[in-house]
């Protein structure tokens, strides 16, 4: 394969890329266009104050005792993982220093 082919080939590659790109480009354009509504003011109707009260209303609000319960639970599992990432790491220190590599 002489220079001429190489460069040939390698011509023929970029061109290769290139159209692949702007294939995907387009692919990409046309997913976009399908997930657009059709009435551009319904994004607007809810980004509004009036739409942010009316989510705001369907979000569920725990109560104190959901909270405090929640809350201890990630204080208890939270002990415990320390717990046991201490223990881990002092039956690792003890193996080392038993096999003199400390």
């Amino acid at each position: 394969m002489d220079k001429d082919e190489k460069q040939a080939l390698k011509e023929k590659r970029k061109q290769e890329r290139k159209e692949l790109r702007k294939a995907r480009k387009i692919q990409r354009e046309n997913a976009f266009a399908e997930t657009i509504d059709e009435n551009p003011l319904k994004f607007k109707e809810w980004f509004s104050l009036k739409g942010i009260r009316e989510e705001l209303k369907n979000v569920h609000w725990p109560t104190g005792k959901e909270l405090a319960i929640d809350s201890g639970i990630v204080l208890v599992f939270t002990f415990i993982l320390g717990l046991f990432f201490y223990a881990s790491d002092a039956v690792i220190a003890l193996i080392l220093k038993a096999l003199g590599m400390n």
